[in-house]
């Protein structure tokens, strides 16, 4: 048995903290270079191999892993929670995998298969973490109308899929293996189930990343001016970058509570502030953003960057212009 590692130099794909527990989990793709002991460890726990039917030999599962990859419909991850190496997980299309057979598939229907592999991460709660993680990731990246589960009836761990997050639970299909449950979610009951908060990432200070998630509570808006109310204390230069993902809009009393608080900081704004950089590619944002009203009452930059690396690059250029 391999015991939890904690990744280092790995290049991260998503992160999702949960509001709920605190958790984070974050997601790795694949490389069989780097992962395939676990897998192999994994697949052939009893846990495991009981439910994935993967308990193959050596060769043969590093094939079949090798030919997973080679699928561009689907991802593989390895799933580190709060750092630690523990579990694995696929995200699918549906309408490309065999699932769209046993039920009435629609455009945008995304799958999640995921195992915990290390028999000390069991029963800590992090299958719901991962359910979670993984369907936000499907949501906010992957334009995810709706996301299917098909757990097997003997999995208890996932059983409050309904009760706890939200799932609708669609009944029993029989799939050639196993006899499955199988659950539903869309975005708007997700994220009132489970709501998601704004990440205001300093540890690059000065340069600070906000990404805005999809259907933010006014609770979650609130506790994002908290945190910006100690970071204009801080009488030193930065930048900040910003990520929308999709159906990011405050409601009307909480962009009314962000307009406030931007009102009476306008001038420790101006004065620290170097650039706002939002990363974006729509054409119609990149024009507001260039307009002269924009210019002239923003007491910042506010400059279009069509990736976070770009958006980093530039950060870096701004603060130092400033220091020069």
């Amino acid at each position: 048995m391999l015991l939890p590692v904690i990744i280092m130099n790995r290049t991260e794909h998503f992160s999702y903290t949960c509001s709920q527990t605190g958790d984070s989990l974050t997601l790795v793709k694949v490389n069989l270079e780097l992962d395939f002991e676990y897998l192999y460890s994994w697949m052939h726990e009893p846990h495991v191999a009981a439910l994935w039917h993967l308990d193959k030999p050596y060769a043969d599962l590093y094939a079949y892993f090798k030919n997973m990859l080679t699928n561009t419909n689907q991802e593989l991850f390895m799933l580190s929670i709060n750092n630690a190496l523990v579990a694995y997980g696929e995200v699918y299309s549906v309408c490309h995998d065999r699932l769209a057979n046993f039920y009435p598939s629609c455009p945008g229907d995304y799958g999640i298969h995921l195992l915990i592999g290390n028999p000390l991460s069991l029963g800590l709660g992090y299958s719901k973490l991962i359910v979670r993680g993984l369907s936000h990731y499907l949501f906010s990246r992957c334009d995810a109308l709706r996301v299917l589960i098909e757990p097997s009836v003997e999995v208890k761990q996932l059983r409050s899929l309904e009760r706890k997050l939200g799932f609708k639970n669609l009944g029993i299909i029989q799939l050639p293996e196993k006899m499955a449950t199988l659950y539903a979610i869309e975005p708007y009951d997700f994220y009132k189930a489970n709501p998601s908060r704004i990440d205001c990432i300093i540890h690059n200070w000065p340069i600070i990343h906000i990404n805005f998630p999809s259907f933010p509570t006014d609770y979650a808006v609130s506790n994002w001016i908290k945190q910006l109310e100690l970071l204009v204390t801080i009488p030193e230069p930065y930048v900040v970058i910003t990520t929308f993902d999709h159906n990011y809009q405050f409601s009307q009393s909480a962009r009314k509570e962000q307009m406030g608080w931007f009102k009476r900081n306008k001038k420790l704004l101006a004065q620290y502030c170097r650039g706002m950089l939002r990363v974006t590619n729509d054409a119609d944002m990149i024009s507001k953003l260039n307009k002269p009203a924009m210019k002239k009452n923003m007491p910042f930059q506010c400059i279009a960057c069509q990736s976070v690396t770009v958006a980093t690059q530039m950060a870096h250029e701004l603060l130092k212009i400033n220091i020069s």
